[in-house]
């Protein structure tokens, strides 16, 4: 039950983002749900509890599921895993890569990542694009223990698509730390801006849902492009 109830809110969040029930502002009934995905009365409540505390939709006694009037596109989500394709389902989402390599892992890059030290890693360096604006840079580790295999057509693409569609790994949660800073010389030329201008900074430890981080990253956003979405409950 608990892969399958997972399966269930992925889907439905990504049909709230992508704006398929607007018009009627609300999901379908229990029943409805039940039928269309086959499974028990208790899945989906535990389906629906999780859309509640992500702060998707709410429940209104006898009445239904209603989704919270809200704009959930064209903002960076702190709720979900899925990356800007999901964020931005309507805009054109292209990624250039600066770099690509293997590295070992140092004692700080060990630790954050729960390996051992010498552990390789792969390390990218991308430059995200939303339609065709530069939005921001990314750093990120990825322990190649983990993710075996990584090519430049897939770090042209979407990463996790991969991960997830054919390595088959299931991703699970993810701790970020978020703050201000100002942009080196580095990441100013390449986002378009000045250095010392104001960036927002996210910093990531993703993990599988076995526990197991696969990835440290760090994110440097056009402070001129990005907003970010939190959504919640009392």
């Amino acid at each position: 039950m608990s892969t399958k109830y997972k399966q269930i809110v992925s889907e439905l969040e990504a049909d709230l983002l992508s704006g398929k029930y607007n018009e009627v502002k609300k999901l379908p009934r229990e029943e409805d749900l039940i039928e269309k995905y086959q499974v028990s009365r208790t899945t989906i409540r535990k389906a629906i509890a999780m859309l509640v505390n992500k702060g998707y939709v709410y429940q209104v006694q006898g009445s239904g599921i209603f989704i919270r009037e809200a704009s959930l596109q064209d903002y960076v989500s702190l709720e979900n895993l899925k990356g800007l394709t999901r964020d931005f389902p309507d805009k054109k989402i292209e990624s250039k890569l600066i770099n690509l390599m293997v590295i070992n892992a140092d004692e700080d890059l060990a630790k954050q990542m729960k390996c051992d030290v010498g552990t390789d890693i792969y390390f990218l360096e991308r430059l995200r694009y939303v339609n065709e604006e530069p939005f921001a840079v990314e750093y990120t580790y990825l322990n190649k223990n983990v993710i075996p295999y990584m090519s430049e057509e897939i770090a042209h693409r979407s990463i996790y698509s991969f991960i997830i569609n054919d390595l088959k790994l299931s991703i699970g949660f993810a701790d970020k730390i978020i703050y201000a800073d100002k942009l080196d010389s580095e990441s100013a030329q390449l986002l378009q801006l000045s250095e010392n201008d104001p960036t927002l900074v996210i910093e990531n430890t993703v993990f599988l849902t076995n526990g197991t981080v696969f990835e440290v990253s760090k994110v440097i956003h056009n402070y001129k492009n990005t907003k970010l979405l939190k959504l919640a409950n009392f």
